[in-house]
């Protein structure tokens, strides 16, 4: 039982790398976009932050599933705090992306 509990874990971890890995490049591609035409573009910020907290929010889970417990909480917190701000932030100028 313990070895199938070990693969599932390895399995989920290797999906929440990928995830971030993935996560990762859409970061850099929109702050590129962003970088380049930032007149038009400062909508983009609010959504690269928020996956940034995404990403931070994967990391927390994986270190969760670890045994470092405190790292991860302290993780998901700050993701969850960056999340929520960057959502009202979204919802405040939804006009300007409109």
């Amino acid at each position: 039982m313990f070895a199938s509990e070990n693969k599932f874990q390895k399995i989920i971890r290797t999906i929440l790398d990928i995830l971030n890995v993935l996560l990762g490049v859409g970061v850099v591609v929109l702050a590129v976009m962003a970088f380049i035409n930032t007149d038009n573009n400062k909508w983009l910020f609010p959504i690269i932050f928020m996956m940034g907290g995404v990403m931070n929010l994967f990391t927390g889970i994986k270190a969760m599933m670890t045994d470092r417990k405190v790292t991860g909480i302290v993780s998901v917190v700050a993701a969850a705090v960056l999340c929520r701000y960057q959502y009202h932030e979204l919802y405040r100028n939804r006009r300007q992306i409109i």
